[in-house]
């Protein structure tokens, strides 16, 4: 089978699309042939010989309108030659295909994880032969087109540390007096915006640091500004970490790529996410799948993670309770609850089974 994808990005290195070369990486086991039309290409390297990446040029300075008429000149090469086209990401890109898609009769199957429908999600859903999604909560238009997949981890990439594996903890505890073993690490992973709401965490800690003198913690607040808006956001919140006095209690580590996160989620006490979206956040499922302890707002994950490890949105009073709670549990039940959210990951959002799932829908 002869599969064209379209994507926006592809870059092993990239801190917020690095996880679509692992996609390409998997899909491309389960067919003959991958072609990759992509926005704009990065480091590929180490991809299987049946793939081959196709570019609109962003990266090398190309205008909107050369990267537009790019898209039709190489839809029209790609798409008579493919069996069936798979869009990941943006409804833009099935709209884009669509009219040479339909000409020469070739399946589309999307892929979109969002709680937001806009107009260009619904003309989408009209294009689409099938709509794939991550949960119910991901794609919010009723559709006798979706199919709820899981979403879609590496999981043999995301794992716990192996035996006798070095932590990352000299590295990003510099400057701590307190002993690293006996450091308990929070982290949270995702773009820095009030939609993810980092300063309730910074509340929170404050509260168990400064008022309940709780100083044996650190937490590493991973991202960079989703929106040029958002970088204003981010200078308030270092500007709260400084007036709380806790410079050397939480650091703002900035994007780092998805290869590089694996060892912060295994080096983790605490992976926090109070994501408002009300969709499945694949951070959360990353650093479930490394066996770190989760404690979200996210609705979403209530089913999966349970009462006891969900908290309310945008109470730092809460939270801090929530985090006091879990430092306290006993080794043996951390280990349990870890084995538990791992398996879970495997079971119903392993990127592996996922690709194959894909690839069905084009038989």
């Amino acid at each position: 089978m002869k599969i064209l994808m379209i994507t926006r990005k592809v870059d092993r290195y990239d801190p917020l699309a690095g996880f679509a070369y692992a996609w390409v990486k998997k899909i491309a086991e389960n067919v003959e042939q991958l072609s990759v039309l992509c926005l704009e290409k990065g480091e590929t390297t180490g991809l299987p010989e049946n793939v081959k990446i196709y570019s609109l040029g962003k990266e090398t300075g190309a205008t909107r309108f050369q990267r537009f008429y790019r898209f039709q000149l190489l839809a029209l090469k790609l798409v008579p030659k493919a069996d069936g086209i798979f869009c990941h990401m943006n409804p833009e890109y099935t709209i884009a295909v669509a009219p040479v898609a339909k000409i020469f009769r070739k399946k589309i199957v999307a892929w979109y994880t969002h709680g937001t429908v806009t107009p260009k999600l619904e003309l989408m859903e009209k294009l689409a032969d099938r709509i794939i999604t991550a949960s119910k909560e991901s794609f919010r238009l009723d559709s006798e087109k979706v199919l709820v997949t899981g979403h879609g981890v590496d999981t043999e990439f995301f794992h716990p540390p192996l035996p006798g594996q070095e932590t990352i903890s000299k590295f990003y505890l510099a400057g701590r007096e307190a002993g690293i073993l006996n450091t308990y690490k929070i982290l949270m992973v995702g773009r820095i915006s009030p939609t993810k709401d980092q300063e309730s965490l910074i509340k929170a800690i404050d509260i168990l640091v400064n008022k309940q003198n709780i100083k044996n913690i650190h937490v590493n607040i991973i991202g960079g500004p989703g929106l040029p808006e958002h970088k204003t956001y981010l200078e308030c919140l270092k500007e709260m970490v400084v007036s709380m006095k806790l410079q050397n209690i939480i650091s703002f580590l900035g994007a780092i790529s998805n290869i590089e996160t694996v060892g912060h989620y295994q080096d983790a006490d605490l992976f926090v996410n109070l994501s408002g979206t009300g969709s499945i956040d694949k951070v959360i499922l990353e650093a479930m799948a490394c066996g770190t302890l989760c404690v979200s707002s996210n609705i979403a994950f209530k089913e999966i993670l349970g009462n006891d490890f969900m908290v309310e949105q945008n109470n730092p009073v809460a939270l801090a309770e929530k985090i006091k709670w879990v430092m306290k549990l006993s080794a043996e039940q951390k280990m349990q609850i870890k084995e538990k959210l791992r398996a879970e990951v495997c079971r119903n959002h392993d990127l592996k089974n996922l690709a194959k799932k894909i690839v069905e829908q084009f038989n």
